[in-house]
């Protein structure tokens, strides 16, 4: 079951970042470097930044579409965002199953793990607020957080 289970989340996580990467294409070659902060659709990198994303896949945690009526089984939730992002839980959200695919965001870091093993950047948590519903949702990066399973 375990492998299973990541296996799920591996296809899940790879046509979320399909999907973002095929969303993004459009950027302008020629931009300047400068232009590329936190406002321009990309990850926060500093505990209190935030940017504004779009909501590119959602689903429960096991890749199936959310409902309300499902939220009762609690079946967690993946969310993938137009910045390459994802937020990840084993529980449900109202604020998450209320919200659509193609929902802008604003998306905050509001903390990072510490002690964690070199090029393991998992357990970045975020608030991200849906600009649609003005709800929001603190959620990780990932089930796990860095040096974890």
């Amino acid at each position: 079951m375990k492998k299973m289970k990541r296996a799920s989340r591996q296809i899940y996580l790879a046509l979320s970042v399909l999907t973002a990467c095929t969303l993004t294409i459009s950027v302008t070659v020629n931009e300047p470097a400068a232009a590329a902060g936190p406002a321009a659709n990309v990850l926060p990198t500093k505990v209190g930044e935030c940017t504004e994303t779009t909501i590119t896949a959602l689903s429960d945690y096991w890749g199936k579409k959310l409902s309300a009526r499902k939220q009762e089984i609690d079946q967690g939730v993946a969310i993938g965002f137009s910045n390459k992002g994802g937020q990840y839980s084993h529980e449900s959200y109202p604020a998450v199953v209320q919200s659509k695919v193609g929902d802008k965001v604003k998306m905050c870091l509001i903390s990072i793990p510490s002690k964690c093993p070199p090029g393991d950047n998992r357990g970045r948590v975020y608030k991200t607020t849906n600009l649609r519903t003005n709800q929001s949702w603190s959620l990780p990066d990932d089930i796990h957080s860095c040096g974890g399973a």
